[in-house]
C-alpha cells in the first residue's frame, strides 16, 4: 500500500518520484512490494576494469564500447538474484527461499535527475578510482520502459494488464534533457561544471563565467 504523505515544497513537487522494489520468490513465485521515495536515481557505470569482480562481457572488445544511458537504466531495473545469504522469508511458503529482486519506476517525477556512479572501490585492494569514461545519452529520453507497468508485463510474458494511472504514465514518461552537471578531478578534490540548454542553445557555467558552446561539446 503506498501511502500519500507528498511533501508539498517546492523541490518535492519539481523532483520527487516514487521506486518500486518487488522480492519474488522463485520456489513459488509470490512477489511482496516495497515503494520509497527518491528525488534522484544513482546509476552504475557497468565496467570491465581490474576493479569489477565479476564480468558479464562475453566479449572482449566489448570493455572498449562507449557505455550508454540506456544500458546503466537496463542494468538498474534488471533482475537480480540475492545471495544465499540474503534468502527472503516467503508467506506463502512459509520458509526463507531464494528470491529475485527488481527496481522499477512507480510513478516518474515532474524532472528527472540522475546520478552517475563514476566512482568505484575495490574492498580488496582498499583503492578507490573514477571511472572517467564517455557516457552516450539522448536529448530526448524515454522512460516508458522502466515503468513498474512496463517491467511487470515483461516479467510476465507481455499479456494486458491494466494498471491504475497507466495512461497518465505514458503520457508522461518523454524527458528532454536540459542540464548535465560534469566533475574533473577526483574523489578527494575536483570541480563542477554544468552545461545548460535554452532555446536549444548550450552554455557552459564554469562557476562565474557563462559561454556558449556547441551541443557536442
Amino acid at each position: 500500500m503506498i501511502e500519500n504523505r507528498e511533501c508539498q515544497c517546492i523541490a518535492h513537487r519539481a523532483f520527487s518520484g516514487l521506486l518500486r522494489s518487488d522480492l519474488t520468490c522463485t520456489s513459488c513465485g509470490c512477489t511482496s512490494s516495497t515503494y520509497d521515495p527518491f528525488i534522484d536515481i544513482s546509476l552504475d557505470l557497468n565496467t570491465n576494469g581490474p576493479f569489477s569482480r565479476n564480468s558479464t562481457s562475453s566479449k572482449p572488445n566489448e570493455a572498449l564500447t562507449t557505455p550508454s544511458l540506456a544500458n546503466c537504466l537496463d542494468q538498474f531495473t534488471r533482475p537480480e538474484k540475492l545471495e544465499p545469504d540474503q534468502k527472503l522469508y516467503c508467506e506463502n511458503c512459509r520458509e526463507k527461499q531464494n528470491a529475485l529482486k527488481q527496481l522499477s519506476l512507480e510513478k516518474l517525477p515532474l524532472v528527472l535527475c540522475l546520478h552517475i556512479k563514476r566512482f568505484e572501490h575495490s574492498a580488496t585492494r582498499r583503492m578507490c578510482r573514477k571511472i572517467d569514461r564517455h557516457l552516450k545519452f539522448p536529448f530526448s529520453l524515454d522512460m516508458g520502459p522502466y515503468l513498474s507497468s512496463s517491467i511487470i508485463k515483461k516479467r510476465f510474458g507481455n499479456r494486458v494488464f491494466s494498471f491504475e494511472g497507466e495512461e497518465n504514465d505514458s503520457s508522461s514518461a518523454e524527458f528532454e534533457v536540459f542540464a548535465v552537471v560534469t566533475h574533473s578531478g577526483m574523489l578527494e578534490s575536483g570541480h563542477y561544471v554544468t552545461y545548460l540548454r535554452l532555446s536549444d542553445q548550450w552554455y557552459k557555467c564554469d562557476d562565474a563565467w557563462v559561454t556558449e558552446v556547441d551541443d557536442d561539446v
